[in-house]
């Protein structure tokens, strides 16, 4: 069987992928790991300072359940020292255990919800009634009657889809969710553009592709089956986190986050979905020039046009932004 990227050959702090599969499938060790997270969420948990709770050896015992002290000794150390750390006054975890410990509380809840009757929305591609769903921790936004924005590589009447842990839904409607969602892809295609995996920190290889006989006309190309010329691959060198979109989608996805996290008076809400399809159709022009392999953007949005050049690899060879002179800011 052909090994794929999912657990790499890498040595991380001597602890391999499998290995830390290994040590994770147990029972006994992720009760471990429960009990202290239960400890330390009680009380200021601060990643950088040893001053937070811990739990003695016999009071973890206790919560834990289990008589024989070998058995428990064994499973305490192997979590040690990398989800685990033992200090003077205890046991906590480490940084490596509470992001184990948040994991499970982020897929923990719903695994499908109906969001349809909450959306108020149309397409904005046909203007047909809009479906959102829930499913295997993924929220989706797609047209009823067309094939949506990703042709063949998506299913059929796709407009937006993210992955989305289930935690977050248990105090947001549709609405909020799909801002959230929004705005979380464009913070991670912003990691991606800056070459930095915002799963585990690894190095981005990415490759651009263009289909040199493209005739889409509103409608996905027969030769590449997508309404978009020139898509790119991004993915995590380390742990495989990626994403395949056109370059269009990275773009606005970083001038999104740009506007986002340098204006602090703008709407976390805002754009909307619709609003941001709208953008990407409408306020987006493409050029792409071969000898070396340019692909140059301009997307103008309310107050500011932004100028993105890339290479074949996805390197941001320009990111320019200036101020709009043709529009009045209320």
């Amino acid at each position: 069987m052909e090994h794929t990227r999912f657990t790499p050959d890498l040595e991380l702090n001597e602890l391999s992928p499998d290995e830390a599969f290994a040590t994770l499938g147990n029972e006994i060790r992720l009760d471990i790991i429960r009990v202290l997270w239960r400890a330390g969420a009680a009380h200021e948990y601060d990643d950088g300072s040893d001053a937070v709770e811990t739990v003695s050896y016999s009071e973890l015992q206790t919560e834990i359940d289990i008589d024989d002290n070998g058995k428990f000794n064994y499973h305490l150390s192997k979590l040690a020292p990398h989800f685990v750390r033992r200090t003077d006054d205890g046991y906590r975890l480490s940084s490596a255990g509470k992001q184990i410990a948040r994991t499970v509380i982020a897929v923990s809840g719903p695994g499908s919800l109906e969001f349809s009757q909450e959306l108020d929305e149309s397409c904005p591609l046909c203007g047909a009634a809009v479906a959102v769903t829930y499913e295997d921790q993924w929220l989706r936004v797609r047209c009823t009657e067309c094939y949506g924005l990703f042709g063949d590589q998506a299913p059929v009447g796709t407009l937006f889809l993210t992955s989305y842990p289930a935690a977050g839904l248990t105090t947001r409607d549709s609405a909020q969710a799909l801002a959230t969602g929004l705005y979380r892809c464009a913070l991670d295609i912003t990691y991606l553009m800056y070459g930095i995996c915002r799963e585990c920190a690894g190095q981005i290889s990415s490759s651009v592709m263009v289909c040199d006989a493209h005739e889409s006309e509103g409608q996905p190309c027969d030769t590449c089956g997508t309404p978009f010329p020139v898509w790119a691959d991004m993915k995590c060198d380390t742990c495989g986190f990626a994403k395949r979109l056109p370059v269009e989608m990275f773009a606005t996805g970083l001038v999104l986050a740009t506007e986002l996290t340098g204006n602090p008076e703008l709407d976390i809400d805002s754009p909307t979905v619709d609003e941001a399809i709208q953008l990407l159709q409408n306020n987006v022009e493409t050029d792409v020039s071969t000898e070396p392999l340019r692909v140059s953007l301009r997307i103008e949005v309310e107050t500011a046009a932004f100028t993105l050049t890339v290479d074949d690899e996805m390197n941001i060879v320009e990111f320019d932004r200036e101020p709009r002179t043709d529009t009045v800011v209320p």
